[in-house]
């Protein structure tokens, strides 16, 4: 069995209006004994939005891995083009104070020739839905070389995040409930193991 153990504590003012995040958490990264492939050790490039995903994300658990599907396919840009299948992973916190946290997450390797170009690209893309709080908020992606920015959906509907990275592309988002605890670079830092620096 190979577990890789992440102590994430995160304490940093949101920039996005109404958002502060603070959490403190524990993630172990899914084993071989979690897939198909009991018995193997099974392991993922660190950087990589691939399995085995963390089977616990802050206060939930990992509920589905899946191909990504519909309208959870990121589409390709002029500045990034995915370079293998998407996957979307969704975890569920289901009961105690955190009951109705979820947070889902499409991403997939991609070929990435600007980042800021990008992530510009995509969240132009998506625009501002009716009823949205905010535009779109550049946040800290964690890691870099990296860009991220999220927007705050309309009352009820949560936060929704997009990250470009060296060589992955990735759309999160994060239930009402969630969002006002989910630092968004945490996150993606353990979607794609990466290791935290200083």
């Amino acid at each position: 069995m190979n577990i890789v153990r992440i102590s994430l504590t995160a304490l940093m003012a949101g920039v996005l209006t109404g958002c502060t995040y603070s959490v403190e958490a524990d993630l172990t990264a899914g084993s071989a004994e979690a897939g198909p492939t009991a018995g193997t050790e099974t392991t993922k490039a660190p950087g990589s939005f691939a399995e085995p995903f963390p089977e616990r994300l802050f206060t939930m658990d990992r509920v589905s891995v899946e191909p990504a599907a519909g309208d959870d396919v990121i589409p390709d840009g002029p500045h990034h083009k995915s370079a293998g299948g998407q996957l979307t992973v969704t975890y569920r916190s289901g009961s105690g104070v955190t009951a109705g946290q979820q947070v889902t997450a499409t991403g997939s390797q991609a070929q990435v020739s600007d980042l800021k170009g990008a992530l510009d690209w995509l969240t132009g893309k998506a625009g501002k839905p009716a009823g949205a709080r905010t535009d779109w908020v550049p946040v800290s992606p964690g890691s870099s070389p990296a860009a991220a920015a999220c927007q705050n959906l309309a009352e009820g509907e949560g936060t929704r995040c997009y990250w470009v990275d060296a060589d992955t592309v990735g759309y999160l988002h994060m239930s009402k409930e969630a969002a006002p605890y989910i630092p968004f670079g945490k996150t993606r830092i353990a979607l794609e193991q990466l290791e935290e620096k200083g």
